[in-house]
């Protein structure tokens, strides 16, 4: 670790070149010590160390030997502890016990940071390939139980938002189930009571969905799951749109709710209108109104619109939005 936050020195790129070389035996060390839960947090502070001090500078050749290094890493760590029960209590000093988990998700954001300018497109690939392919090593881990925990939970949900956002074009290559745990978590993250954890889990919603609209990104998983994206909508306006929760994340729900309903609109509509059954019958022809009123076929029509006419359409959407959301508080209660 010491050696990786040397990065001030003259001639740091001496590190690198010390370093590199031996990346492949440094992660192979978490086969022998995973269980040992210092070692285990020192080998992988120092990969993070080292990725935050050096990423931004290391050639493609370095970058990807840090990514594979990593990779196996990871893979060794969650080896030994997916397959491990760890009892959650919830203190301050609790937090530290699981600090393993905590350097294993910065890692991970660092890696994420790296940019690829100038490198190859398969450079990239790879390199994308690996995060995700380092979230689904430590998904597991992350149970509703650490999730309580604010650094952890902030810095999981700051990846798994900013990944699925950010490179929702490989979503096709995922396996199913990595997608539907990684979407189940971001389900669960967009009622959070911290609101960044809610904002970064809508726009990594709303990031995927947009790329289905554009590319049907999703088709393979729904062919699995038709419901997968009804889920989502059904959840969405339960758990946030009409919740109170709603006030302190309006826009990036909004953000989220309109590629969903413009993705299959009778679909969405169809979880409407399941949610309405389960309202006072007198409430029932208000709420199709408040949703004939935002979701008009030209708004939906636009959504994935660049320029100046997307920006006016998502700015009317917004405006349409909170009025909606007014309406629909004034007289809708659902716990």
């Amino acid at each position: 670790g010491g050696v990786a936050r040397a990065g001030e020195m003259v001639a740091s790129e001496r590190i690198s070149s010390f370093l590199t070389p031996s990346l492949p035996h440094l992660s192979g060390l978490m086969a022998f010590y995973a269980d040992d839960l210092s070692i285990c947090e020192s080998l992988l502070r120092l990969f993070r160390d080292y990725a935050e001090q050096f990423i931004a500078v290391l050639d493609a050749e370095s970058s990807l030997a840090l990514f594979q290094a990593s990779g196996d890493l990871l893979k060794r760590y969650s080896s030994v502890h997916c397959a491990s029960t760890r009892v959650v209590v919830h203190s301050a000093e609790e937090e530290q016990s699981y600090n393993d988990i905590l350097c294993a998700i910065q890692l991970l954001i660092q890696l994420g940071a790296k940019d690829f300018v100038g490198a190859g497109n398969s450079d990239s690939n790879q390199v994308t390939d690996m995060i995700f392919f380092g979230l689904q090593q430590i998904l597991p881990l992350m149970t509703r139980g650490l999730l309580q925990y604010p650094t952890l939970c902030n810095q999981y949900f700051s990846l798994a938002g900013f990944m699925m956002e950010t490179y929702a074009e490989k979503v096709p290559n995922l396996p199913y189930d990595l997608l539907n745990a990684l979407l189940d978590s971001l389900l669960f993250g967009m009622s959070h009571h911290d609101t960044a954890v809610a904002k970064c889990s809508l726009e990594g919603l709303a990031g995927i969905v947009k790329e289905h609209l554009q590319r049907r990104v999703l088709d393979v998983h729904l062919a699995k799951n038709p419901e997968l994206l009804d889920k989502c909508s059904h959840r969405l306006l339960m758990e946030v749109v009409f919740q109170s929760c709603v006030w302190d994340r309006l826009e990036p729900a909004g953000m989220a709710l309109l590629p969903l309903a413009a993705v299959d609109f009778h679909r969405f509509a169809a979880v409407v209108q399941s949610i309405g059954q389960q309202i006072p019958p007198d409430q029932q022809p208000r709420l199709s109104r408040a949703f004939e009123q935002l979701l008009q076929p030209q708004m939906l029509s636009k959504v994935f619109e660049n320029g100046y006419e997307g920006r006016q359409n998502r700015v009317r959407f917004k405006e349409n939005f909170q009025n909606f959301c007014h309406e629909v508080h004034s007289f809708l209660v659902l716990k």
